[in-house]
């Protein structure tokens, strides 16, 4: 602990630097300051931890010199030495931080029992400070954790904990976005887990650079290739977050040759109070890349079913796996949904509940799926999505297996009737972009290109053209272009450069991989087989 005096009369800080062994006790002795603002600059520069100083000195005074460390925020703790016996300073010097009030001269046993108590108080706080560094990471995450699961802070409780983890957010707009890492069949990696910890780092590195213009934000890893950011945006400022956050996909992509998907929230008012919400928002936004493909932003906002959703409606607060059945039937997604009555088959065999409770908990679930159907499309009526009939055949399964497959029958009805309800006039718009690429794919060809073409934005021109053809508007690009290219290999005798660039392709080794890949042969072989 580092000590310093400050006294106007030079035989003071002499008097009690002889008469003390203070180094024995474990202090380190500063040179002393006569004055306030010499005082100023020698804390600045030595940054003691204690001070011992006068009450009345020329110039700045020992409280005025107080006064200017809590102003300052300097992190010193204080004794006031003082030839005076006066409440009025005693009492203004402890309203300023000082610790205890001494008059000079000063019982150096008093004295010394006085800064030792000081001395074990600071090692105490230093410990502390040391136990908080190593802890603050898990406990920044287990605070932003508990706004996704549903915590609510009032706005001056948030700020004060935010402050105080040192968590750069604040009250008002927000946009939650999960960032999921999948593996690139064409780099395949096999990490041990300290790659993976060091991967992790990449990765927040590689955020926090590209994301440098948003200093409002936090990231956390709540999971293995699974990152969540929390930004505060303006509405005004939702078109550059969503081009740096296309850049942060470029990024990664490049760097760490990671298939990349970032699903984004709607805008809330405040993380706060609407943590959980968002970052359910956030799921949903990620689950359409079972459309879009990977390597894309996509923002819940983008998705025109969701917006026609009341905005104040949400998950059914039963259980997760409730959320997980909602979530399948909203997105479309039927791997999904056969991972949910797996999970949901599992979770009964492990209660073993009566027969007869069994087969209301699955009623109950059947319930909660038309509800999802329902709440996007409001004409329907639940007797006529969930019949009477159908409720009997549910209560009339003898065995577990028989009601496992009734399930999965009704499931699949309604999963085909979500599918159909959003095809209803939009085969039209996925022919005409089919044609637009069948009339350009010898150009750049991009999802963008053809959502401009049709007057769409590119999520959801992407997330249309999967559900009607059935596969991603880049596969579809990629079929047309190599079919041109088997014809010109079979009817011409142009150079594989030449082929490549007829159907397409600019970067010829790039076409060569590609069209092994697809078809099994290289060009060359496939020319040879075909003549």
């Amino acid at each position: 602990m580092k000590i310093m005096v400050i006294d106007d009369e030079p035989i003071v800080p002499q008097a009690l630097r002889a008469l003390i062994p203070w180094e024995e006790h474990g202090f380190t002795w500063l040179p002393p300051a006569d004055n306030g603002d010499e005082a100023l600059e020698l804390i600045e520069r030595d940054k003691p931890d204690l001070l011992l100083l006068d009450c009345r000195m020329p110039g700045k005074t020992g409280l005025e010199l107080l006064q200017e460390i809590h102003a300052r925020e300097l992190p010193v703790k204080s004794i006031i030495l003082s030839g005076h016996d006066e409440f009025t300073y005693a009492q203004q010097a402890l309203k300023l931080g000082a610790l205890d009030y001494l008059l000079k001269p000063p019982d150096l046993d008093q004295l010394l029992n006085v800064v030792l108590s000081i001395q074990q108080q600071w090692k105490d706080e230093q410990k502390l400070k040391s136990q908080l560094k190593d802890h603050l990471p898990l406990i920044r995450f287990r605070f932003l954790t508990s706004l996704l699961e549903g915590a609510c802070f009032n706005d001056d409780l948030f700020v004060e904990k935010t402050e105080f983890l040192h968590i750069p957010l604040r009250i008002g707009p927000v946009y939650l976005a999960i960032i999921e890492l999948d593996e690139d069949p064409d780099f395949p990696k096999n990490y041990s887990y300290e790659d993976q910890q060091l991967m992790n780092f990449a990765v927040m590195n590689i955020a926090e650079e590209t994301l440098a213009a948003w200093p409002d934000k936090f990231l956390i890893c709540p999971e293995h290739n699974r990152f969540i950011l929390q930004a505060n945006v303006t509405p005004s400022q939702k078109a550059q977050f969503r081009e740096d956050l296309c850049r942060l996909v470029s990024n990664l992509r490049e760097a760490l040759h990671y298939m990349v998907m970032i699903g984004v929230s709607m805008q809330g008012m405040s993380l706060n109070t609407e943590g959980k919400h968002l970052y359910q928002s956030a799921r949903t936004a990620l689950e359409y890349k079972y459309y879009t493909g990977q390597n894309q932003v996509v923002f819940v906002e983008d998705l025109e079913w969701e917006n026609t959703v009341s905005p104040n409606q949400k998950f059914p607060a039963s259980t997760p796996v409730d959320e997980a059945l909602q979530l399948a039937l909203k997105v479309g997604n039927p791997d999904q949904l056969t991972r949910w009555l797996e999970d949901f088959i599992q979770h009964l065999k492990s209660r073993d509940y009566p027969v007869q409770v069994t087969k209301s908990i699955a009623l109950q679930h059947m319930v909660a799926a038309a509800d999802s159907l329902m709440g996007m499309h409001p004409k329907l009526a639940l007797d006529e999505l969930l019949p009477a009939g159908q409720i009997t055949m549910f209560f009339e399964t003898s065995t577990l297996e028989q009601l496992v497959e009734e399930m999965r029958r009704y499931l699949d009805v309604l999963l085909r009737r979500t599918l159909d309800f959003r095809k209803v006039g939009k085969n039209a718009i996925v022919e005409k972009t089919k044609r637009f690429i069948e009339d350009n794919f010898r150009e750049y060809v991009t999802l963008e290109t053809a959502a401009q073409a049709v007057y769409l934005s590119p999520v959801y021109l992407s997330f249309l053209f999967k559900q009607v053809q059935g596969i991603n508007l880049s596969d579809y690009l990629t079929e047309i272009r190599l079919a041109e290219a088997r014809r010109l290999l079979a009817e011409t005798s142009l150079k594989t450069y030449e082929v490549a660039l007829r159907s397409g392709y600019q970067d010829e080794k790039y076409f060569c991989r590609l069209f092994k890949k697809r078809t099994g042969l290289t060009p060359t072989e496939y020319r040879n087989r075909q003549n």
